[in-house]
């Protein structure tokens, strides 16, 4: 019999097998590649690229900037505490230092990179 939805168990629940055999070793262990939090920065940003020393766990693209510009956008996010990473654009001609550069912030901070970097831009 059935109140509310409660009832009796007569039934034995069922043996739910672990998600792994404990025995194996971490490195036979299965690594959900949906789960960005144990792949890290690394899988997240461009490679060759330098950050402004802030981390920030989920990060976005936001601006695609001239190589001259790059250090002052990258200190103006550092005084604002917005972590910030660029990378010189793949396939650009010339030599990484001299190409445009893509930026990528914390996911977090986003709007208010937003305004940073439009503000930092304009200054001369």
């Amino acid at each position: 019999m059935a109140v509310l939805g409660l009832s009796r168990r007569t039934e034995a629940a069922p043996v739910r097998a672990p998600w792994r055999d404990r025995s194996a070793s971490s490195y036979e262990a299965p690594l959900a590649a949906d789960d960005p939090l144990q792949l890290g920065r690394a899988a997240q940003l461009p490679p060759f690229g330098r950050g402004n020393g802030i981390e920030a766990l989920f990060w976005t693209p936001l601006a695609r900037l001239a190589s001259e510009r790059v250090d002052a956008v990258l200190a103006a996010l550092v005084e604002a505490d917005i972590a910030a990473w660029v990378a010189a654009v793949p396939g650009a001609a010339g030599p990484a230092a001299d190409r445009p550069h893509d930026l990528w912030v914390g996911s977090l901070r986003l709007d208010d990179a937003q305004d940073v970097v439009m503000r930092a831009l304009s200054e001369p």
